[in-house]
C-alpha cells in the first residue's frame, strides 16, 4: 500500500484519505453554520433597523436548516456527539413559528414540541454511546415537561404535579435499568422510589385522580393474582419436566 506524507510523517494512503474526508466534512459543516449565523444576524438587523418583524416562516426555515446542519454533524462525526443537543433545540425552535400561525389553536401548545425536540437531542447523545448515561436524565425530564405542558389544562395543578413526579421517577428507573457500559446505578432506584412516593401522596390528595385509582386498584390486584398463578404453574411445569428427564433411562454402549 502506498504511503502519503502527513504532518511531516508517512501514513497509509487509506488512512490519509479517511483523514482528508473527515476534515472536508468538518470544513463543510463549519461553512454552513457560519452562513446560517450570518443570515440570522442579517434578519435581526433588518428587524432592528426597519422596526418590522421578519415573517415567522423565514425564521422557521433558517432554524430548521441549522438543525439539519447539526444533525449532519452528529451523524458524520462520532466525536461531535454534542451537536445533537443544539440540533434538537433548533428543531423545536423551528416548529414554534409554524404553530404560531394558528394563535387560537396550535399556537397555544408551542412549548410541547419544543421541549420534546430538545429531549430527542439528549436521547440521541445516549443512543450513540451508552456510557453517556447522564443524558437520560435531562432527556427524560424534558420529555416529562413536554407531557406536563400538554395536559395541564386537563388535569389541573395537583394532577400536573403528580405527572411531573411520576415522569421523573420513570426517568431514574431508566437510568438504573438501561445499559451503560459499566455497573448498574443502583442509587437511581432510591431516587425513583422517593419521587414515586411523593407522587402517590399528591395523587391521593386529588379527588379526580382518586376516582381513577378506585378502578386501577382492582385491576392491579387481579394482575398480581394472575402473575402468582402463572409463576406457580411455570415453576411446577419446570419441575415436572426436570423429573421426567431424570427418570428417562439412558442407553449405554461400548465403543
Amino acid at each position: 500500500m502506498a504511503d502519503r506524507s502527513f504532518d511531516g510523517g508517512k501514513i497509509p494512503e487509506g488512512t490519509a484519505t479517511h483523514v482528508e474526508e473527515g476534515a472536508m466534512r468538518q470544513w463543510t459543516i463549519q461553512i454552513i453554520l457560519g452562513l446560517l449565523v450570518l443570515a440570522a444576524g442579517v434578519l435581526l438587523l433588518v428587524e432592528t433597523v426597519l422596526s418590522d418583524q421578519v415573517p415567522g416562516l423565514l425564521w422557521a426555515g433558517l432554524l430548521a436548516a441549522g438543525s439539519a446542519a447539526f444533525w449532519y454533524a452528529y451523524f458524520a462525526h462520532r466525536s461531535w456527539w454534542w451537536s445533537a443537543i443544539p440540533a434538537g433545540a433548533l428543531l423545536g425552535a423551528a416548529i414554534a413559528p409554524v404553530m404560531e400561525l394558528d394563535p387560537d389553536g396550535a399556537g397555544q401548545w408551542t412549548e410541547v414540541p419544543f421541549l420534546a425536540a430538545v429531549s430527542t437531542g439528549f436521547w440521541a447523545v445516549y443512543l450513540q454511546d451508552h456510557r453517556r448515561w447522564w443524558a437520560v436524565i435531562p432527556g427524560g425530564a424534558l420529555l416529562t415537561l413536554a407531557v406536563v405542558s400538554g395536559v395541564t389544562d386537563a388535569v389541573g395543578g395537583q394532577g400536573t404535579g403528580a405527572i411531573l413526579l411520576l415522569g421523573l421517577a420513570v426517568t431514574f428507573v431508566l437510568v438504573a435499568m438501561l445499559p451503560s457500559g459499566s455497573s448498574r446505578r443502583r442509587w437511581a432506584w432510591i431516587v425513583a422510589a422517593a419521587l414515586a412516593a411523593v407522587a402517590l401522596v399528591v395523587v391521593l390528595q386529588t379527588a379526580e385522580l382518586l376516582i381513577v385509582l378506585n378502578y386501577l386498584w382492582p385491576v392491579a390486584v387481579i394482575g398480581g393474582g394472575a402473575y402468582l398463578v402463572w409463576s406457580a404453574w411455570r415453576r411446577r411445569h419446570a419441575e415436572h419436566k426436570y423429573t421426567r428427564t431424570q427418570n428417562t433411562p439412558t442407553e449405554t454402549g461400548t465403543l
